[in-house]
Formats: structure tokens, sequence, C-alpha cells
């Protein structure tokens, strides 16, 4: 009996210390677009990795809520992107941006009213000016924080 009160006793005390040497990715989540249809900017940082991601609700299925995460792994694609997306605003109406993976299009007459559809891996999502502008604001913010 003696034996249990102490292995109970160096286990409780010594409980912590598998946790403490545990490190975990620092996830700055930035939201462009709440619900029903959001759609968040991610950076991941990991020790000495970071990568960037685009979480949105797909909106092409109606029956039910599928998000998709869409990785952009270096700086160098998230730098990609944000230009795909601002040639895309000085474009016309229609014109495609397409990448490896995923593919952006401009749609709508006004440059105020304009939309912009992203197409990943099967899910769609879409978005206005006023997100587009928010989306390469938070773009331009993490280009900034990497270079400090």
């Amino acid at each position: 009996m003696k034996y249990l009160l102490l292995i109970s006793l160096f286990l409780h005390s010594h409980a912590g210390f598998w946790s403490h040497g545990a490190s975990y990715p620092d996830v700055n989540l930035m939201p462009v677009r709440l619900a029903p249809w959001p759609i968040n900017m991610q950076r991941i940082v990991y020790f000495t990795d970071t990568c960037y991601a685009i979480q949105f609700r797909d909106q092409s299925t109606m029956n039910a809520v599928i998000y998709k995460t869409m990785d952009l792994e270096t700086l160098e694609q998230l730098n990609y992107f944000k230009e795909g997306l601002l040639t895309l605003k000085k474009g016309q109406n229609g014109d495609v941006a397409e990448f490896r993976n995923y593919s952006i299009k401009k749609v709508g007459t006004k440059k105020e009213n304009a939309w912009y559809i992203l197409t990943y891996d099967g899910a769609v999502t879409n978005f206005q000016e006023a997100q587009a502008n928010r989306i390469l604001f938070i773009i331009n913010s993490y280009i900034n924080n990497q270079h400090e």
C-alpha cells in the first residue's frame, strides 16, 4: 500500500514534466469575411518555418457546411496570390488568374462592384472588391512583418 501511495505522489509531482517541453505552432488568424460564408487568412509559424493559408466555406455545396484550406506554403506563393489579385483588380470582366492548384476570376462590370471567384480543389467561394482589398491589406501586413 505504501508503494502505491509513493508511486501516485511521484506521478502527481512529475505529471507536468512531459507537457513543458511541447511546442505548438503559432497561428495568426485574420478574418476577411464573417459567417455564413467566412473567409480567413492564416499565418502559421512553427519554429523557423512559416506558411500561409486561406480558409473558406465552399459555396458550391449548399446542403452541407464544408470548409477548405488553401495552403500557400511560402512567402513567394503568397506574393503570387497577391500579384494575381492585383492584376485582376486592374483587369477586365472575365479575366482569370490561373495558378497550379487554384484560380481567381474577376466578374462584374463596375470597379466598385467587382466580384472575384476563387476556385480551389473543386471548392468555390466568391468575394467583393472590399474583401479583395482586405485580403491585400492582410497579405501586405504578413509580408511587412516577415521582413522585421
